[in-house]
This record gives C-alpha cells, sequence and structure tokens, in this order.
C-alpha cells in the first residue's frame, strides 16, 4: 500500500514511495534481472534468483501493483517489464535530489 502523508508534497511522496518499493535486495534483484534480458523476460528467468519461488512471486506481484514493472500477454506466456517511464521519471527526481544536496553541500 502507497504511503501518502498529506504534510508533504506529492512529489516527496511518490519519490519516497518509489524508494520504499525498491528498498528490498529481492526487488533490486527482479529489476536488475529485467534490465540484464533487455527489459522483457518470462516468470522461469525470476527463478535464477536466489529465492524462494513464492517469495519472488509476492515481489512481483506487489512490482505489478505499484506499476514498476507491467505484465502482458497471456496465461502461460505472461511476460514482464519495467516502465520505463516512470523509472526514468523516479530516476531524474532521485538524481536531481542528491545533485540538489551535493550542491549545497559545495556552497558550505
Amino acid at each position: 500500500m502507497p504511503f501518502s502523508d498529506s504534510k508533504f508534497s506529492n512529489a516527496d511522496n511518490e519519490l519516497a514511495n518509489f524508494a520504499k518499493a525498491l528498498a528490498l535486495p529481492v526487488r533490486i534483484a527482479i529489476i536488475r534481472t529485467i534490465i540484464l534480458n533487455g527489459n522483457t523476460i518470462t516468470k522461469e528467468n525470476f527463478y535464477e534468483i536466489p529465492f524462494h519461488h513464492e517469495t519472488i512471486n509476492k515481489h512481483i506481484a506487489e512490482l505489478k501493483t505499484l506499476g514498476i514493472i507491467k505484465a502482458s500477454g497471456y496465461k502461460g506466456n505472461i511476460k514482464y517489464a519495467i516502465d520505463e517511464h516512470l523509472f526514468d521519471t523516479m530516476a531524474l527526481k532521485i538524481a536531481q535530489l542528491f545533485s540538489f544536496v551535493t550542491n549545497k553541500q559545495l556552497m558550505v
């Protein structure tokens, strides 16, 4: 379930949710596996990751729910891919945040 706090901007809540979604090593491994396979992969390819199949399936489902991973195809032939637009947008926002922090430190 995405986190939302009205004390913060939508942009801050979105960025926090994205970071939270990737905060587990198994999820990073899932994302990395998709990237290394040209951004299209079947579920069987995920089973190379050293976790139980049930664990991987649970995290794939959660990443799909959060919109980070997209699924296409039909039963028995489903392919998974990263939502590149979402990833590019969030990566840019993270880079801007860290760039801002780095520039502030350089000014001190």
